[in-house]
């Protein structure tokens, strides 16, 4: 009889033992910046802030998650275990994911990262199947779609602009998706041209520049020469003023001048006549060196001798 009891008493203490094992692994703690999601026959039934909490053994599970760690996804390469991603010796590049094609058709390889958090623990863990992989999908559109709207030397060029372009674009997938994170920075790590088409893309740059000088000496040339072919054109219309005004004031005085020898000539024209003879001989004998006056008028020839006789 003691044998049997002291049996039951061992498997009592045994049973009690194990009940208190079990009861006591059915405590969990939520840590700050966690929330956790209580679950029941593999139903959600609730959610847990931080703190100290107890569920059923074996009848209940717990999925915890951190809401207030950035999380990190690599596009266009993966850095390798224990190694920065400020580090260019450690990590891979990823072809499949880095090539991209800008808005005039050129390729580019483009390596960035996101940085995101979650929010809302029952929609990052049990509205999307795999979350990440999904996230790693919208990411790679949103940014493809950000560069196939640049051309080749906007995209190289202004790597801050795109990543403010492509944040709220991603964000704004990933709330369609009901996914729970909240997006809080994009950096682009690197943009540059493929090394197999990096000679044909410095011909283009060379040829660019090339352009480029030759319209600065056309521009340079232009801003010398039309300035001064402006004042030589000016010039000359001032002269071409001046001399107009000078035929039309001529013109005007000959006018007038005739005007007046026809009025006289008109009320008196005989005298006219003379006077006009007279003044006429005057410029022609002015002219002449020698000069000899014949009156043949009448019988007796008169000569007249006008200049001084030699040796007078």
């Amino acid at each position: 009889m003691k044998k049997k009891k002291l049996g039951r008493t061992i498997a009592l203490c045994a049973l009690v033992a194990v009940a208190a094992v079990i009861g006591l692994s059915g405590f969990y703690r939520v840590n700050e910046g966690e929330e956790a999601i209580l679950l029941t026959f593999r139903e959600m039934t609730d959610k847990k802030e931080p703190g100290i909490y107890w569920r059923v053994p074996f009848v209940q599970t717990v999925d915890k998650v951190s809401t207030s760690q950035i999380h990190t996804l690599e596009l266009g390469f993966r850095t390798q275990t224990g190694v920065s991603i400020d580090d260019p010796s450690g990590y891979t590049d990823v072809n499949d994911e880095a090539l991209m094609l800008t808005g005039d058709d050129n390729l580019v390889r483009v390596e960035a990262v996101c940085q995101y958090s979650v929010q809302d623990a029952q929609s990052y863990l049990y509205e999307v199947d795999k979350p990440e992989s999904t996230m790693k999908l919208a990411f790679e559109t949103a940014l493809r779609r950000n560069i196939q709207n640049k051309a080749l030397d906007d995209a190289l060029l202004n790597k801050a602009t795109i990543e403010q372009e492509v944040i709220p674009d991603f964000q704004r997938m990933l709330d369609s998706y009901g996914i729970g994170v909240t997006v809080r920075e994009i950096r682009i790590q690197n943009i540059t041209v493929p090394t197999e088409v990096n000679a044909a893309y410095e011909d283009v740059n060379n040829a660019k520049n090339e352009k480029t000088r030759k319209l600065d000496e056309a521009e340079k040339y232009s801003n010398e020469v039309i300035p001064a072919a402006r004042s030589e054109a000016y010039q000359m219309v001032q002269e071409a003023e001046a001399y107009k005004s000078e035929v039309i004031s001529q013109a005007t005085g000959d006018v007038a001048n005739f005007n007046s020898v026809y009025e006289e000539y008109v009320s008196s024209q005989s005298i006219t006549r003379k006077r006009l003879m007279i003044e006429t001989m005057e410029r022609i004998l002015e002219k002449a060196e020698n000069k000899i006056v014949i009156d043949g008028d009448g019988d007796t020839l008169r000569l007249l001798p006008i200049e001084p006789a030699k040796g007078e």
